[in-house]
């Protein structure tokens, strides 16, 4: 969110946030078991419920899976960051 105040940043809706990283490389980690998972957001629903494409999953700082396609609930999701952040 380069460019913008924090203030700015904390007033976003995060469904808007995260509609707006549609086609964007992004990572996630999960709150069960850590794991991160990269790759292009493809679609996300109200619930925030996230479709990735191309995607690697990472444990331990390590690829260990790549998947074509994946699907993530949203309620098991720790936290989302755009891929070129980290």
């Amino acid at each position: 969110m380069a460019g913008q105040s924090v203030q700015e940043a904390v007033n976003k809706r995060p469904l808007m946030v995260l509609r707006n990283m549609v086609g964007k490389n992004v990572f996630l980690r999960l709150k069960n078991d850590h794991s991160v998972y990269k790759g292009r957001l493809l679609n996300v629903d109200v619930q925030m419920n996230l479709i990735m494409g191309g995607t690697m999953e990472y444990e331990g700082g390590k690829e260990t899976v790549k998947f074509d396609l994946v699907l993530v609930r949203g309620s098991n999701i720790l936290f989302v960051g755009k891929a070129d952040d980290i």
